[in-house]
């Protein structure tokens, strides 16, 4: 999965040099108005704010023109990185862009690296899903659940004491969530309305968004 993104990272820049086009955004529009009208409640302007697998850093430029300036887009796809430091050139938009895997070795020679710094806000808005989906076995622990400890660890470990981790995910239920990420060293704080579908006579979100808080 990791290549073939990259590869698409690479596709999509190729694109916005001959066309524009930024590439996709598999969040709907109705999602990222809901995420972003929650930032503006609960966020202050000039908290620090780090996107976790960035992408094309879309999202991160519709907060900065809200008015976010302390933020910072990591991916560890050096194409996504590439895009995303190009549009933001044409945009004038002045935000952090780093190639850098969240969920990698943290840095110790490098103060400055991004995983180094803690935040107000995680935000994750497809990481999750993209990795956690791996479900070979290693060993006697699963790689998911290896992923997901790992997760858990560093996103706490980027946050502020009462920080928040926001995570958007197409793949995992409210329940799923609430019962993999915060069980330990997150509270959830609030699951956000997005829109809702109906199957078989039972609701449910096309995509979740959970706020949780770190414990401390």
């Amino acid at each position: 999965m990791e290549v073939n993104m990259d590869k698409k990272y690479a596709e999509d820049w190729k694109n916005f040099c001959d066309h524009g086009d930024i590439g996709d955004d598999w969040c709907s529009e109705e999602v990222v108005q809901a995420i972003l009208t929650w930032i503006k409640t609960n966020i202050e302007f000039d908290d620090p704010i780090l996107d976790i697998g960035c992408g094309n850093a879309a999202f991160i430029f519709q907060m900065y023109h809200k008015g976010y300036t302390n933020v910072t887009g990591i991916d560890k796809s050096p194409n996504a990185i590439k895009l995303a430091t190009e549009i933001s050139h044409q945009e004038c938009v002045k935000v952090r862009l780093e190639v850098c895997d969240v969920l990698g070795p943290v840095p110790s020679d490098t103060p400055d690296s991004p995983l180094n710094k803690r935040y107000r806000l995680v935000l994750d808005k497809g990481l999750y899903d993209s990795v956690v989906l791996d479900t070979s076995t290693e060993g006697s622990q699963t790689k998911t659940e290896q992923f997901r400890d790992n997760y858990v660890k560093r996103t706490y470990e980027l946050l502020q004491p009462g920080g928040i981790l926001l995570v958007a995910t197409c793949c995992h239920t409210e329940e799923e969530m609430k019962k993999t990420i915060g069980k330990n060293v997150f509270d959830v704080l609030e699951v956000l309305p997005t829109p809702t579908f109906e199957f078989g006579g039972k609701k449910g979100h096309n995509v979740t968004v959970v706020a949780f808080r770190r414990k401390d």
